[in-house]
């Protein structure tokens, strides 16, 4: 492994500590600041070292590297918890979404989930939100039940991580680390999911409040806009282009049909190796294939398409950002 990546890894081990220490107590606000600013500049390096590109399988991804794709939901974990003067709530809870979505996002690129994500189309694009002057109803019996079995796969998630952090103490090998790894990132999945869910019901609370505050509004709050701080539709945007974000495929799945899933074949750890292949920019014609299944003539056509095609474009092509 590069110097540059041992480097990385180790100061990604300082901001994992405080993401697990924050879990129990958050009144250290200073500390939370100066995670940001490392996070901040752990994302920037990760972007100069082409350590995660569009042009490679998640299988191709080092063990080692992969609890760097950690890094955007930290973030979001972080500016959803950083308190202080209620009018920066909401740019705060904006922040946040923006991160998750980020992170579930990348991880849909790479098939390690495969659930649905409610702000994207069949295509892959963000579906615009409309602005309303009501509320989302919310069914309180439905979301009671979906926080029960929510908790419920979540210490599957644990028990599992756990079992796995024991294996690796005994044995420490790759397989085991990534397996773990695995985990850990569908773990945090489920969080983002969850936080998502939770910050769709409070942002328009805050910005009600403020309004309240100004003397702009007496009555019923708004839902929240689609438009996030400029800095934020920055960044969200520069990731989208560079790293292609097109994905395997769009799937059908909840968030909580997919872990179940998962659950019921034991398999929170496994990746599926799914060959998606588009002939060109204009060809809709997608090709799934999971390792082990027979494949058709004109699927293994399109896979040698594809293997070739990889052979031009090496790992990082194209990933120019931050790169001046």
């Amino acid at each position: 492994m590069a110097t540059d990546e041992i480097s990385l890894l180790q100061r990604f081990d300082a901001c994992q500590q405080t993401i697990s220490d924050l879990e129990n107590d958050k009144s250290n606000q200073e500390r939370l600041q100066n995670t940001v600013e490392e996070l901040h500049i752990l994302e920037k390096d990760i972007d100069k070292l082409s350590m995660f590109s569009p042009n490679e399988d998640f299988t191709e991804l080092p063990s080692n590297s992969l609890q760097l794709l950690l890094v955007p939901v930290y973030l979001g974990y972080i500016a959803e918890n950083i308190t202080g003067d209620s009018d920066k709530r909401p740019t705060y809870l904006k922040a946040a979404r923006a991160y998750y979505r980020s992170y579930l996002e990348r991880l849909l690129a790479y098939n390690v989930i495969a659930f649905k994500l409610p702000w994207l189309d069949e295509e892959g694009q963000i579906i615009e939100e409309k602005e309303t002057t009501e509320l989302p109803k919310i069914d309180h019996s439905i979301r009671r039940q979906q926080k029960i079995q929510r908790i419920e796969t979540q210490n599957k998630l644990e028990e599992a991580l756990a079992k796995l952090k024991k294996e690796r103490e005994r044995n420490d090998d790759e397989a085991t680390l990534r397996e773990y790894t695995v985990v850990l990132l569908r773990t945090w999945a489920l969080k983002a999911m969850t936080e998502l869910e939770a910050i769709a019901e409070e942002l328009p609370l805050a910005e009600h409040f403020i309004k309240v505050q100004q003397g702009q509004a007496i009555h019923k709050p708004s839902a929240p806009r689609s438009s996030l701080p400029p800095f934020i539709i920055a960044k969200t945007e520069e990731q989208r282009k560079v790293f292609g974000l097109g994905y395997p495929s769009i799937p059908s799945y909840t968030v909580d049909q997919w872990y179940d899933q998962m659950q019921a074949k034991g398999r929170f750890g496994q990746v599926d190796k799914l060959q998606t292949v588009h002939i060109d920019g204009n060809d809709k014609d997608v090709v799934e294939k999971y390792e082990g299944e027979d494949e058709s003539e004109e699927g293994r056509q399109k896979k040698i398409q594809w293997d070739e095609y990889k052979d031009w474009h090496r790992r990082g092509y194209g990933n120019t950002h931050n790169k001046g």
